[in-house]
């Protein structure tokens, strides 16, 4: 940060932040311009700020600037290092605006319209408890902003359009955190790179989009989505979408090619009312899995009399092995695939459709129990039934 004026000496602007009366009786609604200053070493607090523009601004120190609410401002070039709470914001703009080391910049609940535009937040190190904060406890969008090692807040929404980021962690509310009421977050990510791994994992969410946009290691499991996710055009590595819950799955023109033990894709299908994947490439290696199952054993008792998973349709896709092992669908349909093998073993399904796929080596269906199912045809050394209730077409 460059030496710049402490906002102390600056004496009629600093009256007026600290007087926010005196500055409405004197100025009235217009804005004002804070151009060069350092504000530091001044406590703020408890105070309503409106129609501010900073320029060319540095905000150091913790806890000193704690509003009762700020509106309609602008920080453009503004460096922050340290603690700092808006209270309740509404129409802020960052512009080439950076934050680093373990800042956190937040406001409360009740704020909106928070964007942030070509910024820089780097933390100090790999260690996310070591990892500063920044966005909204409303609605945050990020455009053409790079992140690394930060977590970005969006209690109500979060969009990153044009993003570039490096291990980066999505910060939402909770019921632990905010009780029955608590907001559950859209994430909307487009057109952006996200290397190192984009952490989601755990969150309570309404929805998930992301369109056109490469990524090394995307996390979604253990969260709890409400409603859709929708992942559309995304190439690279490797992609857990292990939510606990979720409404409809959409997988679509995705390439995800990757590697992270021994799978490139990891879903629960049980655990989406829909799935939809088509058009998408996995690869062809014969020892990398796309993981569509439970991924372990389920004791009698856990099986469920109604499946949460209505239906599931996987069509016009590439899989080097499919694992749907131990999965529970009220309907599951393979549809003009290319396929290495298929894993549907100790399964409940109740209608289970093979057409038009092009499998290299064995369909596993020991111990599946279905109510009705419709099987391309098979050689007897493809199909392993041993257990299972189908009858081969």
């Amino acid at each position: 940060m460059n030496q710049k004026t402490n906002i102390r000496y600056l004496e009629k602007t600093f009256n007026y932040l600290a007087n926010p009366d005196l500055r409405q009786r004197e100025l009235s609604n217009n804005v004002l311009v804070i151009r060069d200053a350092e504000i530091s070493g001044v406590n703020f607090i408890d105070l309503s700020w409106t129609n501010l523009h900073f320029i060319n601004c540095d905000f150091i120190g913790a806890y000193q600037i704690k509003l009762k609410s700020l509106r309609h401002t602008t920080f453009e070039d503004c460096r922050f290092a340290g603690v700092v709470s808006w209270g309740i914001a509404n129409a802020l703009r960052y512009f080439r605006c950076k934050t680093g080391g373990r800042s956190i910049v937040l406001d409360y609940s009740g704020s909106s319209n928070v964007l942030f535009e070509d910024c820089d937040f780097v933390g100090p190190d790999s260690d996310p408890n070591h990892w500063g904060g920044i966005g909204s406890r409303g609605d945050a969008t990020f455009i053409k902003c790079r992140m690394k090692w930060f977590s970005l807040a969006g209690y109500e929404q979060i969009n990153l359009e044009g993003c570039e980021t490096a291990d980066v962690k999505i910060w939402t509310d909770s019921k632990a955190n905010s009780g029955e009421d608590y907001f559950s977050s859209s994430v909307k990510i487009e057109s952006s790179k996200l290397r190192g791994k984009f952490d989601m994992a755990a969150s309570d969410l309404q929805s998930v989009t992301i369109k056109d946009t490469y990524l090394d290691f995307l996390d979604l499991s253990g969260a709890e989505i409400k409603n859709d996710v929708l992942i559309e055009r995304v190439r690279g590595g490797y992609l857990n979408a292990s939510a606990h819950s979720m409404g409809k799955l959409t997988i679509s023109q995705c390439q995800i090619l990757g590697r992270r033990k021994n799978f490139s894709f990891e879903v629960g299908m049980d655990s989406a009312e829909e799935v939809l994947i088509e058009h998408c490439n996995f690869g062809t290696d014969p020892t990398l899995s796309v993981g569509l199952g439970a991924g372990r054993p389920l004791e009698p008792n856990e099986w469920s009399t109604t499946p949460k998973n209505k239906y599931a349709l996987i069509r016009n896709s590439t899989l080097p092995v499919m694992d749907a092992s131990w999965l529970e669908s009220r309907h599951l349909r393979l549809e003009n695939n290319t396929i290495g093998s298929v894993d549907i073993s100790n399964s409940r399904i109740g209608k289970l459709e093979l057409s038009g796929n092009t499998i290299s080596r064995e369909v596993n269906l020991k111990g599946t129990h279905v109510k009705e199912s419709k099987i391309q045809p098979l050689t007897k050394s493809q199909a392993k039934l041993d257990g299972s209730n189908i009858k081969l077409n």
